[in-house]
């Protein structure tokens, strides 16, 4: 039976954002949480979510269940990470019903067509989140920057789910928006070598000075191969980098003010190397590494980068590196 339900796998801070706008949105929401999840989640009875300003928005508590049933679902969006991926595609039935559509909400790019490869005939979209939240706990997250989405589907429908909620939905196409994040994304490993924030990453010289040697040597791959990306910014990418290196306050201003980053914003990698998990270094910089390889030209600076948080992840860190630390490390790289 085709229903209208919107299934969210991956109850974490993007999956949690999304469920409270799309709650907003008046749009019907289930979470599919696995067993040993599902006491912390039972009795909530509401859903919270602190935004930038100290407004907190709270909407009910969505419907739970630990089976993967799709009688009534219309979309599933996908928020896990990457390294949760192919346990998603594996519970999924196939073929998937008609009715149903797969959003991927992972950062990366390449996700729908790989799940189009694996699911053969699935409806797929994909949505590029451009927001930064945290998880505080079940049912709770807070947003540290203004709530946007870039979506890129095949088919109308999708384009009115987040209607009248704030959530600041735009189109896209293709992989271009996609492109377009995971350059910016690239801040991640900067950030979480040196265990510091967004503020720190704009402010900072050495952090500054880091972040553009990644993206001169991404971007110049990207365009090698002529692949499109579009940044989430109203400005070219020699205008960002000019602003970067010699804007001084002006890029934390205009992240601040514009973008509404706040002072305690990170990338989620930070939490992630300081936690000892499992980071997405191989969907974002390990992208570029991949890149080189099919362009031919070497990419010392983003091997540098994987290599060091490999270094790191999947155990605590007994010291990070500092910004000028990691800045002469990547220089080195060069030579």
């Amino acid at each position: 039976m085709a229903g209208n339900v919107n299934l969210i796998i991956g109850a974490g801070a993007v999956g949690t954002v999304l469920m409270c706008y799309l709650q907003r949105a008046g749009q019907p929401v289930r979470i599919l949480l696995r067993d040993k999840d599902l006491p912390a989640y039972q009795g909530l009875r509401e859903l919270r979510m602190e935004r930038v300003g100290g407004t907190t928005l709270v909407t009910a508590a969505p419907a739970l269940t630990t089976q993967l049933s799709l009688d009534d679902v219309e979309n599933i969006f996908i928020c896990v990470k990457h390294p949760a991926l192919a346990g998603v595609v594996a519970s999924l039935p196939k073929p998937l019903p008609g009715n149903v559509r797969l959003i991927t909400c992972l950062n990366g790019v390449g996700i729908a067509d790989r799940l189009r490869r694996e699911i053969p005939g699935a409806k797929v979209a994909t949505l590029t989140v451009m927001y930064n939240a945290q998880l505080l706990g079940p049912l709770h997250a807070q947003l540290t920057t203004k709530p946007q989405v870039f979506l890129a589907c095949d088919d109308e429908a999708p384009y009115g789910l987040f209607r009248g909620s704030g959530m600041d939905l735009r189109r896209s196409q293709g992989d271009a928006a996609a492109w377009g994040k995971l350059l910016i994304n690239l801040n991640n490993a900067v950030c979480a070598l040196t265990h510091k924030t967004f503020k720190d990453l704009l402010s900072d010289k050495d952090m500054i000075a880091s972040f553009v040697m990644v993206l001169d040597e991404s971007v110049a791959m990207l365009e090698k191969l002529r692949i499109a990306y579009t940044l989430p910014l109203p400005i070219s990418y020699p205008t960002y980098r000019r602003l970067l290196r010699y804007g001084g306050p002006l890029p934390w201003w205009f992240a601040r003010f514009k973008n509404g980053v706040t002072e305690a914003s990170y990338p989620s990698m930070v939490a992630d190397v300081e936690r000892g998990r499992p980071t997405e270094i191989e969907q974002l910089n390990g992208e570029i590494l991949r890149l080189g390889a099919k362009a031919g030209c070497a990419t010392p600076v983003n091997a540098k980068i994987v290599a060091l948080v490999q270094a790191m992840q999947g155990k605590v860190p007994e010291q990070y590196l500092t910004p000028s630390q990691l800045r002469a490390a990547l220089v080195a790289s060069t030579h």
